[in-house]
């Protein structure tokens, strides 16, 4: 009995300290910042909320998920997600991570800046962070709206950490302004990573060559892939070859406007180049006459379908994903996102990198679709202190734990179909490209697109060019001159 007694008072003592270990006490930090960060202990934000303007989900892409997550999900990128904004407001005492989501796609460009551009004029500092559409946010004049991020704190002291990527911080700061960031936070930046998938099935049943072995043998090139995209197509329908036919199989299918933009980064071809901070406009006029004269002749060959789709268009109305989920394509270059829209596929498919050039060219290398997240610090925001606290925390936690769930279990594991194409997201990833002038197209006047040329047949890049320089120049002078201006 005494044995019972004492039992009984040890866990009636007990009681309140369990209690205090699972409930969290409003004003109080509850857990360490990262190892290594430039963010002290001492540095806190009791009872804030750190506001994100972030894109609203669409059928045309999913953003959200890189600000915030739902607790109960079994995801595991969402899980992670979830946790690191937890653990980040257990470190600073943040009430909570607030993703305010709004219109932001391509279409609704003008009412994402003029959501965050209303609010700036006015002083009204209603955000701590923007995540916008990186195409239309890197225009000059919009410059002045954001800090420089060499002058936001901590952010500074941590530019060199491996969570902030080097090669876009060296390609995009111009005369000490640093307007953008794209780090381990912006997921998106490998969602929109351009790939190639390839149908097995198809490859199998006409004894291709082993595809994973030409990419690691660095034989895989557009010569290759042409020849293997050659005598695929079938017409299904028994009504021959037609540009409005999407019921046929064939050997090569890609979305003209988007994949055509990034042909150049693929063949190691940039726009722009810098050196000691000077920005010209550099590009080789005669690769890229060959480049379009190539894909030119192998868009108008019967083995292969390039569908133009605009903006605005239904995304019912492109076909070229229901192609290949029904296994009538053999190649179909995309953005690595796709991938989970095939994960339903019945038949098989792989994740290889774009082609190279020739076997001469060094790398794979690619680009990330115009429309991943960059980031932004507004210039009105209330704390510039707290801003760059909590991004530069939860980047680096990112790094540490969202970016391995994403990359590693979610791409490696859950949405390819064997460690091939996991081996090859290693070399896709290796071979990130990242240039100013690519950054700055809109702005620049477009004189890397060789869409239109291609869609209408033009091989004739040389007076294209010739006839982008005028204006392109003139359009970077006054960049520089936006830059400058919002010192």
């Amino acid at each position: 009995m005494k044995r019972l007694i004492c039992l009984i008072l040890c866990l009636v003592m007990l009681i309140p300290m369990i209690a205090s270990c699972g409930e969290k006490k409003e004003g109080k930090v509850a857990a360490s910042k990262p190892k290594g960060s430039a963010v002290g202990e001492d540095v806190t934000f009791l009872n804030d909320t750190f506001t994100v303007l972030c894109r609203e989900d669409t059928s045309y892409g999913k953003y959200e998920y890189e600000i915030t997550a739902d607790e109960g999900s079994t995801d595991i990128v969402n899980q992670a997600v979830y946790q690191r904004n937890r653990d980040a407001c257990d470190m600073f005492g943040l009430a909570e991570i607030n993703a305010l989501a709004v219109p932001g796609d391509w279409r609704s460009k003008d009412t994402f800046i003029n959501k965050f551009r209303n609010s700036i004029d006015a002083g009204l500092g209603d955000y701590d962070l923007i995540m916008g559409y990186q195409a239309y946010m890197a225009q000059g004049e919009l410059a002045q709206y954001f800090y420089n991020f060499n002058d936001v704190p901590f952010v500074n002291e941590s530019l060199d950490k491996e969570y902030y990527y080097k090669d876009f911080i060296n390609e995009m700061t111009i005369d000490g302004q640093l307007k953008y960031m794209v780090g381990d936070y912006s997921l998106s930046y490998y969602d929109h990573a351009y790939v190639m998938y390839f149908n097995k099935s198809m490859a199998e049943e006409y004894a291709l060559e082993d595809i994973y072995s030409l990419v690691k043998e660095g034989k895989w090139t557009i010569d290759k892939c042409m020849e293997m995209a050659k005598g695929k197509w079938k017409d299904n329908n028994n009504n021959n070859w037609s540009l409005e036919d999407t019921a046929d199989t064939f050997g090569y299918i890609s979305d003209l406007p988007n994949t055509a933009d990034a042909l150049h980064s693929h063949f190691d071809i940039q726009p722009t180049n810098k050196s000691e901070g000077v920005i010209t406009f550099d590009i080789d006029v005669g690769k890229m006459t060959s480049i379009l004269e190539k894909m030119v002749a192998f868009k108008e060959s019967d083995d292969t379908f390039f569908f133009y789709s605009t903006s605005d268009m239904p995304l019912d109305q492109v076909p070229l994903d229901t192609i290949f989920k029904e296994g009538r394509a053999l190649f179909y270059p995309a953005t690595l996102e796709k991938a989970e829209n095939f994960r339903s596929m019945d038949i098989d498919f792989g994740i290889i990198p774009y082609p190279k050039w020739n076997e001469t060219q060094e790398g794979y290398y690619t680009q990330a679709q115009d429309g991943y997240s960059v980031a932004c610090v507004p210039s009105d925001a209330k704390n510039l202190k707290k801003s760059g606290a909590v991004f530069d925390v939860l980047t680096q936690l990112s790094y540490e734990n969202v970016v391995p769930a994403y990359y590693d279990q979610a791409l490696k594991y859950k949405l390819t179909r064997d460690d091939a194409s996991a081996e090859m997201l290693d070399i896709i990833r290796s071979g990130f490209k990242i240039n100013f002038g690519s950054f700055y197209t809109q702005s620049l006047g477009c004189a890397i697109h060789i869409r239109e040329l291609i869609k209408n047949n033009n091989t004739s890049y040389a007076s294209f060019h010739e006839s982008k320089v005028p204006a392109y120049q003139t359009n970077l002078e006054s960049l520089m001159k936006d830059f400058n201006g919002s010192k």
